[in-house]
């Protein structure tokens, strides 16, 4: 049983999941690094790739581009908060 068998739908708060849904394609984004496999990730707004995640990494992915956060930045939805990254990197 892996990661993904435990996962707690709860705490996606109803965010996509930004890999490929489907198991056929998510293979064939798969790349290969060494001996490491990576699953692309898309951004959850303009659906470009951005980035890549290890295969077993998380059971849930959400991600954005840095173009569409920024604009997120400039024009936040209603209720949302910007973490300062002081805060996330603990510092």
């Amino acid at each position: 049983m892996g990661l993904r068998d435990n996962w707690d739908k709860e705490l996606e708060l109803g965010l996509p999941d930004c890999r490929l849904a489907n198991s056929v394609q998510r293979e064939r984004k798969t790349v290969v690094r060494g001996r490491m496999v990576f699953e692309v990730a898309f951004c959850a707004n303009c659906g470009e790739p951005d980035g890549l995640v290890t295969a077993d990494w998380a059971a849930h992915v959400f991600c954005l581009c840095n173009k569409c956060a920024e604009h997120m930045r400039k024009n936040p939805l209603p209720g949302i908060v910007e973490i300062p990254e002081h805060v996330v990197r603990g510092t």
